[in-house]
């Protein structure tokens, strides 16, 4: 499903006046500490969902290469019909089978198109501001569920206890930086 920045936008504002709606009813959201037991540490899901991402880790072909976050970022990238330029010298989709929590040449090729697209520096690493901006269009679908509404469709986050988890062979893994399933 193609949705225009400004058809985003709507749909991210909606998100903001719904947490605030609940921020006046006394609801308070989950409070967790960013890593699990065991030293995992996870992408933070407490707070507003559109400013979750935006103190994040850096994701990148050097830092965190290996891991469900990772898989979390290329899921993004996947939602949004990303391209990487392959080893052919042409374009290609980046696909739902190349989900693999790997950051090579393929997702950093690939963050590289997203970043410039959406008019952030191009480096392709996932840093503050790339994370930042993908934030912006997370909004909640109910039962822990984050939906992340993407320019070629939408995908679907969990996020429990505090923290973000991301779908591997149909199971609900935590997007852990240090550890990859």
């Amino acid at each position: 499903m193609h949705l225009s920045k400004q058809r985003r936008f709507g749909i991210a504002a909606a998100s903001v006046a719904a947490g605030a709606g609940l921020l006046f009813t006394g609801v308070a959201p989950a409070v967790a500490s960013p890593g699990s037991p065991g030293g995992q540490y996870v992408i933070d899901g407490k707070g507003d969902p559109t400013n979750d991402w935006h103190d994040e880790g850096n994701l990148s072909k050097h830092s965190y290469a290996h891991s469900n976050a990772t898989r979390l970022w290329q899921t993004i990238l996947w939602a949004d019909g990303a391209k990487y330029k392959g080893s052919d010298g042409k374009w290609h989709w980046f696909t739902k089978d190349q989900i693999d929590g790997h950051f090579g040449p393929r997702t950093h090729s690939a963050t590289k198109y997203w970043q410039k697209r959406e008019g952030l520096a191009v480096d392709g690493v996932v840093g503050k501001q790339t994370f930042g901006y993908a934030d912006d269009y997370l909004s909640p679908v109910g039962n822990g569920k984050m939906e992340y509404s993407g320019y070629e469709r939408n995908v679907v986050f969990k996020r429990s206890g505090g923290l973000y988890h991301v779908k591997v062979d149909g199971h609900w893994k935590k997007a852990s930086y240090n550890w990859r399933s």
